[in-house]
C-alpha cells in the first residue's frame, strides 16, 4: 500500500467505493463507469479523467490484464477513511477530535445504540493507550 496524495472529492471517493466493492483483480474504467451510472448520470470521459487523476496521485494503481487495464485501490477503505478524517479534523477543528464530536452531537440526537457504540470505541481506544505506555 502506498501513501496517496491530496484530498478526495465526493466523486473520487465514489470511484474508490466502487473499486473497493468490486473484484480483487480491479476494474476497468468502463466497469467503474457502468457502476456509477447505476447511481447517477455521468459521462465515461468524466470517470476516465477522475481515474487518471486518482492514479497520478497514488490512490489507484493500474495493472495490465488480458482485457485491458484494471485499476485497484492502493489503500483499504479503512486507511483512506482514517486519512480523510484526520485531514478533516486538522483542517476544520484544529486537530481536536473532541471538538468534532461535540459538533456532531449538537447537530443530531443520537440513538441509544449509537451512544453505546461510541462509548465502546472510546473505552477501547482508552485501554489501548494505557497498555502502550
Amino acid at each position: 500500500m502506498t501513501n496517496a496524495e491530496g484530498t478526495l472529492t465526493a466523486a473520487q471517493y465514489q470511484i474508490l467505493e466502487v473499486i473497493w466493492n468490486g473484484p480483487k483483480v480491479g476494474m476497468t474504467v468502463t466497469e467503474i463507469w457502468e457502476k456509477i451510472c447505476e447511481q447517477r448520470e455521468v459521462t465515461r470521459t468524466t470517470v476516465l479523467n477522475q481515474v487518471d487523476r486518482l492514479e497520478k496521485r497514488g490512490w489507484l494503481q493500474r495493472k495490465k490484464h488480458d482485457d485491458g487495464f484494471r485499476y485497484v485501490a492502493t489503500q483499504s477503505r479503512e486507511q483512506a477513511s482514517r486519512e480523510i478524517a484526520e485531514e478533516f479534523v486538522d483542517s476544520y477543528f484544529a486537530g481536536s477530535a473532541s471538538d468534532l464530536l461535540m459538533s456532531l452531537l449538537g447537530t443530531k440526537k443520537l440513538k441509544p445504540a449509537e451512544i453505546i457504540r461510541l462509548r465502546e470505541i472510546l473505552n477501547s481506544k482508552s485501554s489501548n493507550r494505557k497498555t502502550k505506555k
